[in-house]
C-alpha cells in the first residue's frame, strides 16, 4: 500500500497524547499528516510497526519513526517549537529517548487516561484513519 501522507499513530486513551494530536492537527497547516491511534485496525494490521515500542509513531513515505525522532519530525514539519527541537537535538539521541521513555511509560500516571478513545470531530475525522 503506497501512502500519500505521513501517518501519526498515538495512544487514543492517553490524555497527553490526545492533546498532542489536537495540537498537531491545528498546527499542520499544509495537511501533511493523517492520524490514527494504537487501538485502530490500521495499527493492529500493520506488520511493519514495532509494537513493542511505547511511543508515538510516524510513518513517512520511506521509514517509521519512534520516540524523539517522531517528535522532532512532527515539530519540523509543522515548523513550530524551535526551542523544544533545539533542546532535543543538543543531546545524543539515546539520552533524549531515555527521558522520552520515562514519560511514555508513566503517561497515564502523569497526565491521566480516558475510559474510551478520543472521538474526532467532523473536521478531524477527514484526516483520521480507522
Amino acid at each position: 500500500m503506497k501512502q500519500k501522507k505521513d501517518v501519526i499513530i498515538f495512544d487514543g486513551i492517553c490524555k497527553m497524547c490526545n492533546a498532542f494530536f489536537r495540537w498537531v492537527h491545528k498546527n499542520d497547516k499544509k495537511n501533511v499528516f493523517m492520524f490514527t491511534n494504537i487501538q485502530s485496525k490500521f495499527y493492529s494490521e500493520n506488520s511493519n510497526i514495532d509494537k513493542s515500542k511505547d511511543s508515538i509513531i510516524v510513518i513517512t513515505k520511506n521509514k517509521i519513526l519512534y520516540d524523539c525522532d517522531a517528535i522532532v519530525y512532527i515539530l519540523k514539519i509543522t515548523k513550530t517549537q524551535l526551542v523544544i527541537r533545539f533542546i532535543i537535538s543538543i543531546f545524543p539521541r539515546f539520552i533524549s529517548n531515555f527521558f522520552y521513555q520515562i514519560i511514555a511509560r508513566n503517561r497515564y500516571d502523569f497526565f491521566g487516561k480516558k475510559d474510551t478513545c478520543y472521538i474526532p470531530s467532523k473536521a478531524e475525522l477527514k484526516r483520521f484513519i480507522n
